[in-house]
């Protein structure tokens, strides 16, 4: 009996819902909008960019990478082989499947050959079913060979941090494959009176065993191999150079290079414990190991040139470690972080234990800034670590709180307050250093803005700046779309920055201006992209007090960039604040008037709240006002409400549109409309959000 392929594809299990970017290479958009449409109408809430020439999957392929590439097999064999090398060359582990209208087994074979993963056609409701379930499969190996590929790394990260450990540790330790010693390091040799470790690798391990004990380690040997007896304590004598030594040793099962080793550890001594001194009246009791803490901060500095700070470090949600693998476990966990932080000290520096999982330290550094600086190197060390209990391994994060001592501090307060706040900052997610004291935290301040504003300058450089859009909502049925672009910002590790968060920094070391140029390019460039008869959305761009003091620059590069495509009115609004206005009125009158001959759209925005709001309406021309936040936050108050529609008003007598923004209750909007405003914005409407929007090739 025949199988309706339809009807099997819709009684099958439901595909989880797939997320990501897909590139769609093709020389129309309405393939990629077609593909777009039935993912979306399946459920799959993905971003599809469409390209049409090989810059501009470059310059996706670098800066902002898809999860899978689709190419048109259709377009001329040269253009699609350079798609493909490209996406291999740039994106090794990038899968690029080819589309098209006919498929057959001759095309498959062809597409295989010149490394695409698949052939998947668009032409009809059963091939898009199938092309699908490609995406689906190749999103998912794509994804899954990333995990892999993280994994390996933070493999050989660990691999390499404990190679180091085990050279630089005191505990003796030999590495035993099939009963050779196929490693040793310098605490094992030397135990045995060797000065190379080289000496001892590849002998057997039964040649250094007493004889009285060989057989005794046979037996441990392969009893540790099936899994019993490992890390339990073993007398032992050992011979070597130095003669024969008597031990305590483990074997521990592990794994090396994929291959099973035992691991011979030998702990280091401890140092003998003084003798006790005769004295006819018992000695005094030792401070408690926080007394000991404070009694050190009160006492006077060697060298008083150096500045001391105190730090207190504790371990992030250890509760919720010790609920996951169990209090005697997460002890022993937060006993090797603190082990770790004691061989990051630097000689002179002090630990004392303050809880289980705090550690107090007191260090001293040439200046402040090297101070934070050692206490980023801190946390980023123990968060990179992977500490390993008897039965669980976990990697932890660190609150750090610093406090440089000043000569009018007292101790007890200090520890008061760096507690209290390390606390309280770890209980909000922690991770974080904070720096308490008036010297330490503007000077943190000054530091933390000049590292935000080298963040981005350099997201700049690279290309890692990214446009949101905020619906702005027509109140009388206009379908053409109005948006305000709103700026994020990736790091290096891609995590997202909205522009509250870096702006401020960027004011303050003179990078408002390239940030505004390339804003207003990436909006330009999505209008450039869109089709003749697109009716696609008005954009507006907003424009800093920077800019606008450097207006005949601006004016002048804009005029470069727009010469081959003027701007629009209805296409692109610049938009300023109306208090920046006022401070420059005379470059306002010239840039809007520059503007506005170029064909662009002008908005005021955060209208309504200077001494002469209505006076400005007279010298500076706009299509739109955008009423200042405080009118919709205090709208429940009568008088508040009564200049906003006396200003109304006035914007309907000489015809500019009004925006009311940051709307967020129903009844509001209902207000507003008999107002008789035109336009409102806020988390009521659309929350901002990274979309496509037509002509726009970026995330």
């Amino acid at each position: 009996m025949a199988v309706n392929p339809v009807q099997f594809f819709q009684n099958s299990q439901t595909l989880e819902p797939i997320s990501g970017l897909l590139l769609v290479a093709t020389a129309t958009e309405e393939v990629a909008k077609r593909i777009e449409s039935h993912l979306r109408n399946a459920g799959h809430p993905l971003r599809v960019s469409w390209v049409n020439d090989a810059a501009s999957i470059e310059d996706e392929l670098r800066n902002n990478p898809p999860d899978l590439m689709l190419c048109d097999r259709d377009v001329r064999a040269a253009s699609r082989e350079r798609v493909i090398s490209m996406c291999h060359n740039l994106r090794p582990d990038l899968p690029v499947v080819l589309i098209g209208r006919q498929t057959g087994m001759p095309a498959t074979i062809a597409a295989l050959a010149s490394g695409a993963a698949d052939l998947a056609s668009y032409e009809d409701l059963e091939h898009l079913q199938h092309l699908e379930l490609v995406v689906a499969r190749e999103i998912s190996k794509h994804r899954n060979l990333r995990k892999l590929r993280q994994t390996q790394q933070q493999l050989e990260d660990f691999e390499s941090r404990h190679r180091q450990l085990t050279e630089s540790t005191g505990d003796a330790i030999g590495h035993v494959q099939e009963g050779i010693l196929e490693s040793a390091n310098h605490a094992f040799a030397k135990l045995l009176g060797y000065t190379d470790c080289s000496e001892l690798v590849g002998q057997p391990l039964i040649d250094l065993v007493d004889p009285s004990q060989q057989g005794q380690i046979k037996e441990r040997l392969r009893a540790v191999l099936k899994g019993k007896h490992a890390g339990d304590a073993l007398e032992l004598k050992l011979v070597g150079n130095a003669g024969c030594i008597e031990v305590k040793a483990q074997l521990i099962l592990g794994i090396q290079d994929g291959e099973r080793v035992i691991e011979l550890l030998i702990r280091a001594a401890a140092e003998p414990a003084p003798a006790p001194a005769a004295a006819a009246a018992p000695a005094p009791a030792a401070p408690s190991r926080r007394g000991a803490f404070t009694v050190a901060l009160s006492a006077t500095p060697h060298d008083t040139s150096l500045v001391r700070s105190a730090i207190l470090a504790r371990i992030d949600d250890f509760a919720g470690l010790e609920e996951r693998i169990g209090h005697s476990e997460a002890d022993d966990i937060a006993a090797q972080a603190a082990h770790a932080i004691r061989d990051f000290l630097s000689p002179h520096d002090q630990l004392f234990t303050f809880s289980v999982d705090e550690v107090a330290l007191l260090v001293q550094r040439e200046n402040l800034g090297e101070i934070e600086q050692f206490s980023e190197q801190l946390a980023k060390e123990i968060r990179q670590k992977i500490f390993t209990a008897s039965e669980h391994e976990a990697q932890v994060s660190l609150t750090i709180a610093l406090f440089p001592l000043g000569a009018t501090d007292v101790a007890s307060a200090v520890v008061r307050q760096l507690a209290a706040e390390a606390r309280r900052v770890s209980a909000k997610g922690g991770n974080q250093i904070v720096a308490l004291g008036a010297t330490a935290k503007a000077g943190l301040a000054d530091r933390e803005d000049a590292r935000r504003a080298a963040q981005v300058k350099k997201a700049l450089e690279e290309n890692r700046l990214k446009l949101a859009y905020q619906c702005i909502a027509s109140l009388e049925g206009e379908t053409r779309g109005h948006f305000d672009i709103l700026l994020r910002m990736l790091d290096e590790s891609d995590r997202e920055y909205h522009a509250a968060e870096f702006l401020p920094a960027a004011q303050k070391f003179d990078l408002m201006r390239p940030i505004d140029r390339w804003v207003t390019g990436m909006a330009l460039d999505i209008i450039k992209r869109r089709t003749p008869n697109q009716d696609a959305a008005v954009l507006f761009v907003k424009l800093s007090e920077d800019t606008l003091r450097d207006s005949d620059n601006f004016i002048a590069w804009l005029k470069q960039t727009t010469q081959l495509r003027p701007m629009k009115a209805d296409e692109i609004v610049f938009e300023i604040q109306e208090l920046v206005l006022q401070n420059h009125i005379r470059k306002a009158k010239t840039l809007v008037e520059a503007l506005t001959t170029m064909g662009a759209g002008v908005a005021i925005e955060h209208f309504g709240i200077g001494a002469n709001s209505m006076a400005m309406l007279d010298h500076i021309p706009t299509g739109y006002l955008k009423f200042h936040p405080s009118f919709t936050q205090n709208f429940s108050d009568k008088m508040v409400q009564k200049k906003l529609t006396e200003l109304v008003e006035a914007a309907k007598q000489r015809h500019i549109k009004t925006i009311v923004s940051h709307v967020e209750d129903a009844n509001v909007m209902a207000r507003l409309w008999q107002m008789g405003v035109n336009f409102i914005q806020g988390y009521h409407i659309q929350e901002p959000e990274v979309v496509q929007l037509s002509g726009d090739s970026r995330r």
